[in-house]
């Protein structure tokens, strides 16, 4: 048996999945037991969330064709699924029935969740760096940006603690709201930038417009998430409305060559979440001294977390000199924000 395999899957069901995806909490420990689901699994490649995104090809296909009787306990497929510690039976069913499916999702897709929540963060994330820096344009750089949905941050609503203040752009049709540990930073309430690019780029992005791309980031969202997808199902509305440049390739190695198209008036925004932890130590140094570079040239911004830690980050490069300041600990869906500048 796979023993580090079997070990991804049972830390995969941690406290946030014990609370809130009961059926994954489930299925994911017999799953550590089970050597036939380990071998398949182990088809993945390299570098990938193998939990996330065997449940994902699960989830994609079971969707499509909810007739299996593992639809029975998936909220997505019926309105009143069946005790999820019952599950696993039909689940290893599905599996090697189609087996030939799943391992040519294992192989062809990757774990891209596009977690939109993640901009209640990101809104005072932004209006904390711009209070360091003279107003201009805004030039936003997203590195696995999957979707591109993040890139609208500033054009969606947020409310936070259920307070009923409304911020960011109070005319949107998308809704986002969260909670903050403490008091809200004072930055919520700043006017909203002038954005005059957004670029994002991904190793595999996204195109919500072909309904069998926008049905895998679905996919990718828990059974019993129901408030992600429809918040997804707004955002990629929204996206609609505006022309994004989303580009396939690796962020992380390209930054250089991409901040020389971005005029020199605009500052350069450069943020990614929850995707450095997918790459080595090498190349976080490179990229790191990459931007270092950058930053001698011009004023920049480079928000991220999973670098260094799980932190929310912020560095500033203003006239060649660095600052780096601790924002926030973030839950990875944006239900909560413990801010800490």
């Amino acid at each position: 048996m796979n023993s580090h395999l079997s070990e991804a899957f049972l830390s995969f069901a941690g406290p946030e999945c014990r609370e809130t995806s009961p059926l994954y909490c489930s299925l994911t420990e017999a799953i550590a037991a089970d050597e036939e689901l380990l071998l398949i699994a182990g088809q993945a490649p390299a570098g990938q969330p193998v939990p996330n995104l065997l449940f994902a090809a699960v989830h994609y296909l079971l969707v499509a064709d909810p007739t299996h009787p593992l639809a029975e306990y998936y909220a997505t497929c019926t309105p009143q699924p069946k005790d999820p510690t019952q599950a696993f039976p039909a689940f290893k069913d599905f599996v090697l029935s189609h087996q030939r499916e799943i391992i040519e999702l294992l192989q062809t897709r990757l774990v891209q969740t596009n977690e939109v929540r993640r901009c209640a963060f990101l809104l005072p994330a932004f209006q904390f760096a711009l209070r360091h820096l003279e107003p201009r344009p805004v030039a936003l750089l997203e590195i696995g940006c999957s979707a591109g949905l993040n890139l609208l941050w500033d054009r969606y609503r947020y409310e936070y603690d259920e307070s009923e203040e409304i911020y960011g752009d109070l005319s949107s049709p998308v809704l986002i709201t969260s909670e903050f540990c403490a008091d809200h930073p004072a930055v919520l309430s700043d006017p909203m930038p002038t954005v005059s690019e957004r670029i994002g780029v991904d190793l595999n992005v996204i195109d919500t417009s072909i309904p069998a791309e926008a049905d895998w980031i679905k996919a990718l969202i828990w059974p019993e998430h129901h408030w992600r997808r429809c918040l997804m199902d707004a955002a990629i509305k929204r996206q609609s409305e505006f022309d994004l440049d989303l580009r396939n390739g690796n962020g992380f190695v390209q930054v250089e060559e991409i901040a020389t198209e971005v005029p020199l008036g605009s500052l350069l925004c450069i943020y990614h979440t929850h995707v450095a932890n997918q790459i080595s130590q090498a190349e976080r140094e490179s990229f790191l001294k990459t931007l270092n570079q950058l930053g001698q040239q011009r004023d920049l911004v480079h928000m991220f977390n999973n670098l260094h830690d799980a932190l929310l980050r912020l560095q500033i490069y203003r006239d060649g000199q660095l600052s780096e300041i601790p924002l926030a600990n973030t839950d990875g869906h944006g239900d909560w924000i413990d801010w800490l500048a």
